[in-house]
């Protein structure tokens, strides 16, 4: 039994076929298939990896080309991290602009509460309607900038 395997190892072309025997029936098929559809057979070599499929820009660029694209990329990344920055500056400046314009119109509200307080302090007939909606005013502003600040954020 040793014997046998080492006639086998000795001599492995013994064992396997002709490659003529196998390739002839493969070039028939490739054939057969390319007169009736050259398009498939090359998608089909082109899926399989085989065939001329590659860019033929590639043999001709040198390492000036290369040394181009990669600096053409830095530029890109630069001009990308520009514009990023100028994003966020411009979202800061327009965050801190509304909170000027809220700081405003609590004071706007704050001061006609005082002036009707003023004017109306000796008359509470007409001052407890007045304060019920102002502060009603107030509390329903308050708990819809909260939603929607809420729902902004989520």
């Amino acid at each position: 039994m040793n014997d046998d395997r080492k006639r086998d190892s000795e001599n492995p072309t013994d064992q396997m076929p002709a490659p003529d025997k196998e390739v002839a029936p493969l070039q028939s098929a490739m054939e057969k298939l390319s007169k009736n559809n050259p398009r498939g057979v090359m998608e089909m070599f082109s899926m399989m990896g085989v065939g001329p499929m590659a860019n033929p820009l590639h043999s001709k660029m040198t390492e000036s080309h290369i040394t181009q694209v990669l600096d053409l990329a830095t530029k890109h990344d630069e001009r990308e991290y520009d514009l990023n920055k100028n994003e966020q500056e411009y979202d800061a400046a327009e965050s801190k602009s509304a909170r000027r314009y809220i700081f405003a119109t609590f004071l706007v509200i704050v001061a006609l509460i005082v002036i009707i307080l003023a004017l109306f302090r000796n008359n509470p007939n007409v001052l407890v309607p007045i304060l019920t909606g102002a502060g009603g005013l107030i509390a329903g502003s308050v708990g819809g900038y909260g939603y929607g600040r809420s729902r902004s954020d989520g």
